[in-house]
């Protein structure tokens, strides 16, 4: 089994983008991470830029303990959080949240960690399998027994009550058994700008039609539903396809402005 990869990070309606994903991968082990920043503008971008960097940088130090026990990445993100804060002192409540996904496929395994509302799918056999849980008001009401549609129009509806850097003892976030691979699975990382604006009937419909994952990056963007004028969030999301081999990433030495990257064979 191979893996690959492709992606997209958009800007929306808003003056900036505080959302980065990276990965750090060759044909068979890989780190996958997104994080959606916040604090203002500058300052969660540059949560969510140090805590994806920082979270690959130590995954490729030693890539296979790594994905054995994802553990490590809520310590990596915060630690990383800790030096963007004394970096960037003139930026105020600066927070972010982290969704790695980590995959061996020789030793057919896939583990994650997650924090705050970015979330990982595992698509098998073209259904859609939501892998974490949202630490967010809103979720946490629909955990209570609240209908969703009763709770449309709250303003805090999208309130975090847990991210990297707003608590000190985050909730559990971490997968508990690691996933057994299947050739042709496909995983999709993507911030709540992403799925708050398409569902997963979509992002099946998408998955059916394409031939490579760059197809299914952009037939989900062509069915994304815009909620409306001047009322669009960034938007990011990073799809993994495991299976047969096909056209691999190109093997890159520097991080670009809107995804890091570090790829090597």
């Amino acid at each position: 089994m191979h893996l690959s990869i492709a992606h997209c990070t958009e800007t929306g309606t808003r003056d900036g983008n505080q959302d980065f994903v990276g990965f750090c991968a060759n044909e068979s082990i890989g780190c996958f991470a997104l994080a959606d920043g916040a604090g203002g503008y500058e300052g969660g971008e540059v949560a969510a830029r140090m805590v994806v960097r920082e979270v690959l940088q130590h995954f490729q130090v030693a890539p296979g303990k790594c994905c054995a026990n994802p553990d490590w990445t809520i310590a990596v993100a915060r630690d990383a959080l800790g030096r963007a804060r004394e970096l960037h002192r003139d930026c105020k409540d600066m927070n972010t949240t982290v969704a790695t996904l980590l995959i061996d496929t020789e030793a057919a395994r896939a583990t994650w960690c997650q924090l705050g509302d970015s979330r990982i799918y595992l698509f098998r056999h073209g259904r859609a399998c939501l892998l974490t849980h949202d630490h967010s008001v809103l979720q946490a009401m629909m955990d209570a027994g609240f209908e969703r549609g009763s709770l449309r129009g709250r303003r805090d509806r999208n309130t975090l009550y847990a991210a990297v850097g707003s608590v000190d003892t985050p909730p559990t976030a971490v997968c508990e058994v690691p996933l057994v691979l299947q050739s042709g699975d496909a995983f999709l990382l993507c911030s709540d700008g992403f799925w708050e604006v398409l569902d997963e009937t979509a992002m099946e419909e998408a998955l059916k039609e394409a031939v490579l994952p760059e197809d299914w990056v952009k037939g989900m963007l062509a069915r994304i539903q815009v909620p409306g004028p001047g009322d669009m969030d960034n938007f990011s999301a990073l799809a993994v396809w495991v299976g047969p081999r096909i056209e691999v990433t190109r093997v890159l030495t520097r991080y670009d402005d809107d995804v890091g990257r570090i790829v090597w064979r």
